[in-house]
């Protein structure tokens, strides 16, 4: 038998040290885990509504320029209460659907978005409807960067063109859990 068993004092401090670093790992990990957890106790409603501009977000983001040629409908309109186009980024929403012609619109102090699955020949398969916000009194503006002159506008009247930037803001202001919304369709 060995006359020197157990640990040494600097093997003992070593041990504590690492100790120390697993707990500081583990309790950075609990604040997250519970942090997301809070998140994901939002109000269903709520959720549902910011589910709904990131999709909004990213439909934008992939209109169809009114330029191609296609089947179904894909002119962009831009008014002051209503924005309407069409993307063919349907992955994750409608997987069968070719194209999407979405509709989003001013009705009743509240934002409400319709969403048309289209076939390929422009045939169209389900329509969905859901509000983005409640209460918010929507108003629409496109930015123009044209070089001369760039400003927001109320409408869009380019047809052969997308505009630079598309902004969604609350006419009164004072709109609960609405921030102002701006995304960039991609440029032609």
């Amino acid at each position: 038998m060995n006359a020197r068993s157990g640990l040494s004092l600097f093997e003992l401090l070593i041990a504590l040290a690492l100790l120390a670093l697993i707990a500081v790992g583990l309790s950075g990990s609990l604040s997250f885990a519970v942090s997301v957890y809070d998140r994901a106790r939002l109000d269903p409603k709520q959720s549902a509504q910011v589910a709904l501009k990131a999709r909004l977000r990213s439909w934008l983001s992939n209109a169809n320029s009114p330029s191609g040629i296609t089947p179904y409908p894909i002119e962009f309109v831009g008014e002051a209460n209503r924005l309407e186009f069409t993307t063919t980024h349907t992955k994750g929403f409608a997987p069968e659907a070719a194209a999407l012609r979405v509709l989003v619109e001013n009705d009743a102090d509240n934002l409400m978005m319709t969403i048309a699955e289209m076939d390929d020949d422009g045939t169209v398969l389900t329509i969905h409807s859901a509000t983005v916000a409640e209460g918010i009194n929507p108003v629409f503006s496109y930015f123009e960067a044209h070089p001369d002159d760039p400003a927001w506008g109320g409408t869009w009247s380019d047809v052969a063109r997308l505009p630079t930037l598309v902004r969604i803001e609350s006419a009164n202001g004072d709109a609960v859990n609405w921030n102002t919304f701006v995304a960039r369709p991609l440029l032609n």
